[in-house]
């Protein structure tokens, strides 16, 4: 037999039809918020390919330029990227971070998406250094020693000359090793640096004039390095004496006299090595020099050099520069 509703209290049945009514009512409510949501947000449920192709962050060096890579937009695998618009403008002359908008608009589907590439301009390159050195100095001890001219250009901020820092631990009293370090950075951070190494050693320690008799050539050595090497003439059977001088004095226009007045004649650059008697000078009388001319038509014992050796030579050496006459 069924239920005898006969039974129920009457306010019991109202108060379960109104339970019933509002459950109702609330599922109707849920449905037709997710329909709702559904109409405003069926862009996320319409199946679309909206997405940037290469990295979402592009750095770029100051003044290149970037070709932007692109994106895919497809509806349903449909191409639709003429429906995306790209705003964003790039200044590769100032840097900083600048951005790429991709925005994907379909009104009747209600499809609204966008899409952002970063863009850094940034400067990565260092300043110019320029230095008018060579990477080693050689100086004499107790010599004067002055900072070589420098100058340093940057991509970006121009002329940092003004920038360079310079910094020395040079003792010029004391034999060592030290050094001179140029450094310069950039407004990005870039930094550029060069240095020289300074050896302080004993006056005159490899630097000297060799002359050969044998080759007939005068090398000049200034600390070490060939600084000139020129032909020569010299004397023959002993009258150059070989041995270890030393430039005893040095000047221009210098009358020469010979014993018994055996010659006179004046030359322009004149570079004793032993008392007055012989020395370096020109011999503008000569037009070749070298070889073994110096057999038969031989000097009275000085070296003979041409006019631009012997001219930039005595503006190189100074009195006391050592002397050696070698085979």
């Amino acid at each position: 037999m069924g239920k005898d509703y006969s039974e129920i209290p009457f306010e019991k049945i109202v108060e379960q039809n109104k339970r019933l009514r509002l459950i109702i009512k609330l599922i109707i409510l849920f449905l037709l918020l997710i329909i709702i949501v559904l109409f405003y947000f069926k862009k996320n449920v319409i199946f679309t390919d909206f997405y940037l192709k290469g990295d979402p962050t592009v750095i770029v060096n100051y003044g290149d330029t970037y070709k932007d890579e692109g994106f895919v937009a497809k509806l349903y695998n449909k191409d639709i990227s003429d429906q995306v618009k790209v705003n964003g403008k790039i200044d590769y002359k100032k840097l900083g971070s600048y951005k790429i908008t991709y925005k994907l608009k379909v009104k009747y589907l209600n499809i609204d998406k966008v899409l952002i590439r970063k863009v850094k301009v940034v400067d990565k390159v260092p300043p110019v250094l320029e230095v008018s050195s060579d990477e080693t100095v050689y100086l004499d001890e107790n010599d004067t020693y002055v900072t070589p001219a420098y100058k340093a250009n940057d991509n970006v901020d121009g002329d940092l000359t003004n920038k360079v820092k310079v910094e020395s631990n040079l003792d010029v009293t004391k034999i060592g090793e030290y050094k001179e370090t140029f450094t310069v950075i950039d407004s990005s951070k870039n930094a550029s640096k060069k240095e020289i190494k300074i050896v302080v050693q004993e006056k005159f320690k490899n630097t000297y004039i060799r002359v050969s008799i044998s080759n007939q050539q005068l090398d000049y050595y200034d600390h070490g390095k060939l600084a000139l090497s020129s032909p020569v003439v010299t004397g023959y059977g002993g009258d150059t004496p070989y041995g270890s001088y030393y430039i005893n004095y040095k000047t221009t226009n210098a009358r020469l006299v010979g014993a018994n007045n055996e010659y006179d004649t004046v030359v322009n650059y004149w570079m004793a090595f032993i008392g007055n008697s012989h020395g370096l000078h020109d011999a503008t009388w000569r037009h070749n020099f070298g070889g073994n001319i110096y057999t038969y038509d031989p000097t009275h014992g000085c070296v003979n050099m041409p006019y631009d050796q012997i001219e930039a030579l005595y503006w190189m050496v100074e009195e006391g520069t050592p002397v050696y006459i070698v085979e």
